[in-house]
């Protein structure tokens, strides 16, 4: 039931990938073969990713955390940083960034209750340690729980591009400390969570997709309502000059 669920929570993703990329791409302005080109890219590049995820699992590399820092903090970094570029000056993610509708750059944020969710059934399981949920240290459920309500106000006009800001500044902030947590709760000299089980278990299948596309996917999306927030700013500075 829990491996079902997190299988749905992973191609539901990938899926949302797609059709904001189909969706951005037509807002933009490409022709109809060219937003069809442009998914077909993001398409390749999200199979990437989970066959990548799959092999670095089934390699059982990632699964030695003798070494410091582990296998596996050595092959998430390179994601995140990935992400962070992709969002933040590619021609991607300001294509995203654009086209796609501040309500959903905010509300996408969302998908992370039921993920949380998830990481409680494991807990409940005996799969996960408590401190990576909201029973624990975990507080990331607070930007899901927040994030349609602000996704509401923004659609309205109801609230202001600072409050937006700190929104997200806080969103990053709450996706930050979970990433700490669960890497210091995994087995390795760098563990500062001794309890059992460890978090160990997301270097395994199907396990693995919670830090390679559930994480990436909220970190994307903080970085993507950043870009959205500071070209809507230099728009509205240049129609100023302009008047």
């Amino acid at each position: 039931m829990i491996v079902a669920l997190l299988v749905t929570l992973v191609l539901a993703v990938v899926l949302g990938h797609l059709l904001a990329a189909w969706f951005s791409a037509r807002r933009t302005g490409l022709p109809l073969k060219q937003a069809a080109y442009f998914t077909g890219y993001v398409g390749a590049g999200a199979a990437s990713l989970l066959l990548l995820s799959v092999a670095a699992s089934v390699s059982g590399l990632i699964a030695n955390f003798d070494a410091t820092p582990p296998y596996l903090m050595r092959f998430l970094f390179p994601h995140l940083v990935f992400t962070l570029i992709l969002g933040s000056i590619s021609p991607y993610g300001r294509r995203l960034a654009l086209g796609l509708p501040i309500v959903v750059l905010i509300g996408l944020q969302a998908f992370r209750i039921p993920v949380e969710l998830l990481l409680d059934a494991l807990y409940a399981e005996g799969i996960a340690p408590v401190q990576i949920t909201y029973r624990g240290w975990n507080f990331d459920i607070l930007t899901g729980l927040t994030a349609l309500p602000v996704a509401w106000l923004a659609a309205h006009g109801k609230i202001s591009r600072t409050l937006l800001m700190a929104w997200n500044i806080v969103g990053l902030a709450l996706l930050a400390n979970v990433v700490i947590v669960a890497l210091t709760s995994m087995p390795g000299p760098l563990r500062l969570f001794i309890n059992e089980p460890s978090a160990g278990f997301v270097a395994s299948l199907p396990y693995i997709f919670i830090p390679t596309v559930f994480v990436t996917t909220a970190l994307l999306g903080h970085v993507l309502l950043f870009r959205r927030l500071q070209l809507d700013a230099k728009s509205a500075e240049l129609r100023h000059v302009r008047v």
